[in-house]
C-alpha cells in the first residue's frame, strides 16, 4: 500500500473583546488523502519543484459580529514559517489571506503596515485593520473570505508510511488602535 499524506488545517476563532464574536464557515479545512505520485501529477506542481501546493486554494467565509460599532483589527495567531505564512506540518508553510471585506455591507480596505489594499495576506505578528474613504472603517459587522493555501517542501513528501500535516491556528479580534 502507498503511504498516504494527511493534510489538516484546524482554525478557531476568538475575541479579545466580550462583545465580539467570530464566526468561520469552516472551522476545518481537509484536503483528501494524497500520495506523492498524485501530488506531482497535479499542474502547479513539477517533479523538480522545491515546494508542493497541498490542494487547491480554498476559501472560508468569516464573519465578526459586535454589539456595537467600532473600529477592528484582526488577526491569524499560529506558529510561524517565515514573514508572510506560518508553519504547516514540520516543514511546510500555510498562507492565508484576507479578501472581500465588507464592512456594514460597504466595502472596506485592509490595512496593514502603512499598505492598503482589497487582500492582505495574514503575516505572523502583524494585525489587519481597515479604512473606508479617508479613515478608519467603524461598523457592527465584518465579512470577508479568507484564501488559505498550503505548500510542502518536496523532498518531506518521500514518505514511508502514512503522514499527517497540520496547522493550528486561530483568528482574533481586537480594537483597532
Amino acid at each position: 500500500m502507498k503511504p498516504f499524506l494527511f493534510v489538516v488545517l484546524s482554525l478557531t476563532a476568538s475575541a479579545a473583546r466580550a462583545e465580539c464574536a467570530i464566526r468561520l464557515s469552516e472551522a476545518q479545512i481537509s484536503y483528501a488523502p494524497v500520495t506523492r505520485g498524485e501530488l506531482l501529477a497535479r499542474v502547479e506542481n513539477g517533479f523538480a519543484a522545491d515546494e508542493l501546493r497541498a490542494g487547491e486554494a480554498q476559501d472560508i467565509d468569516i464573519a465578526v459580529q459586535c454589539d456595537a460599532p467600532s473600529a477592528l483589527a484582526l488577526q491569524f495567531i499560529a506558529p510561524a514559517a517565515e514573514r508572510a505564512s506560518y508553519r504547516f506540518g514540520t516543514a511546510g508553510r500555510t498562507r492565508l489571506v484576507l479578501h472581500d471585506v465588507f464592512i456594514d455591507d460597504r466595502p472596506a480596505e485592509i490595512v496593514s503596515l502603512g499598505k492598503e489594499a482589497s487582500a492582505m495576506a495574514f503575516t505572523p505578528g502583524e494585525t489587519l485593520t481597515f479604512g473606508q474613504g479617508e479613515g478608519a472603517a467603524t461598523g457592527t459587522f465584518l465579512r470577508g473570505k479568507v484564501r488559505v493555501i498550503s505548500w510542502m517542501p518536496n523532498p518531506a513528501t518521500r514518505v514511508s508510511e502514512q503522514t499527517r500535516w497540520t496547522l493550528s491556528g486561530s483568528f482574533r479580534v481586537r480594537p483597532a488602535r
